[in-house]
């Protein structure tokens, strides 16, 4: 399905291990000279230790218009033109040094199992996952030498991003992230690590949101429920706050003040609503934007529950879904994501 689809390109924290550190800009302009030749084509021999493209001369002639992206930890990525696949943009990560090929297989397929599921689950689950998640394409080399080809995706976190959005591209960039986060709930799925850099704005064309780096993905049940970033449902109060401006007694905390005080939380959520009804409501049906509020209330709720409960030591093995897709299908948040195209189409 690759053929003739034209990617979206993303700088590439997906394509790096969760603990790795992505390289600036400032950075990438000065190795991507030193690893990348300038028409293209690989070296034989790379001048940089970040990625010794000899290692594998069965990639040698099939990629074209090559520019290094970033490095991690274990792996580096290169941008390219696939000419085994109509010539469409995709990331290819690269091992920095030996490895054990199985666990590429196994990141490769955890990643291939997210679409797999969508399709599984019906036609809008699908078009959900094809928008918002890229996905492993292939995946080859060695134990000495192992390969990663992927969707290329580029833009830059959302903490990076914020305050560069204007007016109504913050409501849609919010509701482009109850899309996404529908995406992975609704097929079972939490993605356990929604800190800001792993919720992508793509440079063009337009604000458009996509989420990466699935290495922490778990069923619904097996989430992490702790608190902070590492607990979906938390996303959304916080960004919706940040994106409105809201005063500092409607912001939801990031990763501290782990507290089960619930006259707090109450408080932190009416603030929220009454932010919210002043910033984004003003020209808006009030009925519908009533439903709208209604609807991220619950989900603050629902966050809240599962982490008073984790703090409990309770068992989450009852939770299969959550009521983000409520959210989701509210005449608001319909309104204000663009149109679900395919940008990471399974092959």
């Amino acid at each position: 399905m690759l053929g003739g689809i034209a990617l979206v390109v993303l700088l590439l924290k997906v394509f790096l291990v969760s603990s790795a550190r992505v390289t600036t800009d400032a950075e990438l302009s000065t190795e991507a000279g030193n690893s990348l030749s300038s028409d293209g084509e690989l070296h034989t021999k790379t001048k940089s230790s970040n990625c010794d493209l000899s290692r594998y001369p069965q990639l040698e002639g099939r990629f074209e218009n090559l520019v290094y992206a970033g490095k991690g930890a274990n792996g580096c990525v290169v941008l390219a033109n696939d000419k085994d696949n109509g010539n469409v943009e995709v990331a290819v990560k690269l091992s920095k040094k030996a490895g054990k090929l199985a666990s590429w297989h196994s990141e490769c397929e955890q990643s291939r199992s997210l679409h797999e599921k969508a399709c599984t689950a019906g036609h809008e689950q699908l078009l959900l996952a094809e928008r918002y998640l890229p996905i492993c394409l292939e995946v080859g080399g060695t134990d000495d030498a192992p390969f990663m080809v992927m969707h290329a995706a580029g833009g830059k976190g959302i903490g990076a991003m914020r305050s560069k959005l204007r007016g109504e591209y913050r409501v849609s960039v919010f509701s482009q992230m109850v899309g996404a986060l529908t995406a992975m709930h609704g097929i079972g799925l939490s993605h356990n690590d929604l800190h800001d850099g792993n919720v992508v704005i793509l440079s063009k064309p337009g604000p458009l949101v996509a989420f990466i780096d699935f290495g922490e993905v778990e069923t619904l049940k097996n989430a992490n429920y702790g608190g902070g970033y590492k607990q979906d449902e938390n996303l959304l109060a916080r960004q919706a706050a940040k994106l409105a401006d809201c005063p500092s007694e409607a912001q939801f905390p990031f990763n501290s003040e782990k507290t089960h005080d619930h006259h707090k939380q109450h408080t932190r959520k009416k603030a929220l609503m009454t932010c919210l009804q002043d910033k984004w409501g003003k020209d808006e049906d009030e009925a519908s934007f009533s439903d709208f509020l209604q609807a991220l209330g619950a989900v603050v709720d629902e966050a809240y529950k599962h982490e008073h409960e984790h703090g409990k030591k309770h068992n989450h093995n009852y939770v299969t879904t959550t009521c983000v897709k409520t959210l989701y299908h509210t005449a608001f948040v319909q309104e204000h994501q663009p149109p679900l195209w395919s940008l990471f189409p399974a092959r």
